[in-house]
């Protein structure tokens, strides 16, 4: 049964939707074609993720981030042997530490410190994951982090 709770800041919105694949081109041209899609960054490399990553952008403006492995031990790599799929929904909040600490007294678990994110432009991400939601990713507002090196367009 659910619990009735709100791990997350009234203030979060949704960013983008997280997919693993096993290879960035074929499953982005795939995207293309039967979503419309259209990437809005280059590929890009995290090597604290241990993920390529690459964001695409439907025609009305839903981002999503394919992300593939970059080692045999990246996180997401058994998860792109077995066929992909649905990885994450990612929220961007203004306060991370304090969502992050919210999200804890919720029952959320966290899988990794928060950390920098190459995609991000350095700002800091923390993934959470909840047994009756799954994972959930959070990610800093933009005038808090440290650049837009890879900022969707």
């Amino acid at each position: 049964m659910l619990r009735n709770f709100r791990a997350c800041d009234p203030a979060v919105k949704l960013h983008h939707t997280g997919i693993v694949v096993a290879d960035l081109e074929s499953y982005g041209q795939r995207y293309a074609e039967v979503l419309g899609s259209v990437a809005c960054t280059p590929v890009i490399h995290d090597p604290i993720q241990k993920v390529y990553v690459q964001f695409w952008k439907d025609p009305v403006g839903a981002l999503i981030e394919l992300i593939a492995p970059a080692s045999e031990d990246s996180p997401v790599w058994r998860d792109s042997q077995r066929g992909g799929g649905l990885n994450h929904l990612c929220y961007e909040t203004e306060n991370i530490d304090r969502q992050v600490e919210l999200a804890l007294t919720q029952g959320g678990m966290l899988t990794r410190e928060v950390s920098p994110a190459v995609a991000f432009g350095g700002r800091r991400i923390a993934f959470v994951y909840f047994l009756e939601v799954g994972l959930i990713e959070f990610v800093e507002s933009e005038f808090v982090g440290a650049g837009s090196v890879a900022k969707p367009t």
